[in-house]
């Protein structure tokens, strides 16, 4: 495994590197491209230079298009020296433009489509939920679900990452368990583009205790927002999975 995770890293770091060149070699402006990236990885030009081997103000000329356009190996050596830097600070930068695949099984517990949908009410009934937005969907079709750590979501997930809750279709329902009020997974969804067709939390004792701005944000979605009343995360992930039995 940990070999397979290296090669895996290796290719998403080399796939990373010839995304940079391409995109400088192929610029109108190879200057503002080399400027872009240096900026996205958060490397001055002093610092990049110094480790390239040339003074600040021949990447600047570069960079502000007074100089020729850099040959290949200028660019070659551009690229490999921003991925050689952002590796001593920690690789974020490659994980981040390299969209390297990412252990999501702390956060995704458990994710399944339906065969045959099933409603919001379907749902809502199984895992002994109160509805407290949208209650005039009750009868949306719900063709999948995801159940979601939310302390693990709000630590480990990016914005480009958010979109793997979603499995094969958006048409889901997105559990979110372990939540105080309800407020941090309404305003992800809020903010994403892609919508659920239904959200669930699971934390809250009462409907008394779920933050008022959550359901607001539901209803401004239109998106029905459930409570799940099961005792533990254990019961409620059963009654899902029950679910996917065809009746």
């Amino acid at each position: 495994m940990i070999r397979e995770n290296q090669k895996a890293l290796k290719l998403a770091k080399e796939s990373l590197m010839n995304r940079i060149a391409g995109e400088i070699i192929m610029s109108p402006d190879p200057g503002a491209a080399m400027r872009k990236w240096r900026e996205l990885f958060g490397i001055s030009k002093s610092e990049l230079a110094k480790e390239i081997g040339f003074v600040p103000s021949v990447l600047s000329d570069y960079e502000k298009s007074r100089r020729k356009s850099p040959g290949t190996s200028f660019i070659k050596k551009f690229v490999s020296t921003l991925i050689s830097i952002d590796e001593k600070r920690g690789g974020n930068c490659i994980e981040k433009y390299s969209l390297i695949p990412k252990d999501l099984s702390k956060v995704i517990l458990d994710m399944a489509e339906f065969i045959i949908p099933r409603t919001v009410q379907d749902i809502t009934k199984a895992i002994d939920g109160v509805i407290l937005a949208c209650k005039e969907s009750i009868n949306l079709p719900i063709y999948g679900y995801t159940i979601i750590n939310s302390i693990e979501a709000i630590k480990t997930l990016t914005g480009n990452e958010f979109i793997q809750l979603f499995g094969i279709n958006s048409m889901r329902a997105l559990i979110f368990i372990d939540v105080s009020k309800g407020r941090s997974p309404m305003v992800a969804v809020r903010i994403y583009p892609i919508k659920p067709k239904m959200v669930v939390i699971h934390g809250p004792k009462s409907q008394d205790d779920v933050d008022k701005l959550a359901i607001e944000l539901a209803e401004l979605d239109y998106v029905p927002l459930v409570l799940s009343l099961k005792p533990s995360i254990e019961e409620l992930i059963d009654s899902m999975k029950r679910l996917k039995i065809i009746k």
